[in-house]
């Protein structure tokens, strides 16, 4: 506020020293010449804080704001994979139940997803819970490996009976 305040000071000066030449001034040539120099001293006024800028200043500031912009969207993109991570192992779970369903089986079902190197949530490890005879057991477990690709080594079969 106090640069404000100096710069209008500053402008108000220059107007009244500017009026008081044009009054003084003879007419003619002299006062033409006399108003260019006042207008000029005018301008000089008005434009002075533009002399005084920070441009470095500002430029951090466009930086600082530029990498909050990015640390924002970083955050923004886990909040969405982590969400979606969780809907694509529910809609996975939901797939092998309706698939061990089709065999006959029931069965609870958790997936836990990871990351693949083009960018997809494919399912990593099951776990399913149930009576499941021997022959139901390979049953869902080969439609596991061909439909999904879940090796047998990482899927995890529980009884009712190894449920505390």
């Amino acid at each position: 506020m106090g640069a404000v305040r100096s710069w209008l000071l500053t402008v108000i000066g220059a107007s009244l020293i500017c009026a008081l030449a044009d009054a003084l001034m003879p007419q003619g040539p002299v006062r033409r010449v006399g108003r260019l120099v006042c207008g000029l001293v005018l301008l000089g006024a008005i434009l002075s804080p533009l002399t005084q800028l920070d441009l470095s200043r500002g430029q951090r500031w466009l930086e600082d704001y530029l990498a909050s912009l990015d640390n924002r969207e970083a955050e923004l993109t886990e909040t969405v994979n982590s969400q979606m991570k969780v809907i694509i192992e529910q809609e996975y779970a939901a797939y092998i139940v309706d698939k061990a369903a089709q065999l006959g089986v029931a069965c609870s079902v958790q997936v836990e997803c990871a990351l693949s190197e083009e960018g997809l949530y494919l399912p990593a490890r099951v776990r399913v819970s149930g009576a499941l005879t021997e022959r139901e057991r390979t049953q869902v477990a080969q439609m596991m490996e061909e439909d999904l690709g879940v090796p047998q080594s990482e899927q995890l079969y529980i009884t009712e009976e190894d449920v505390p």
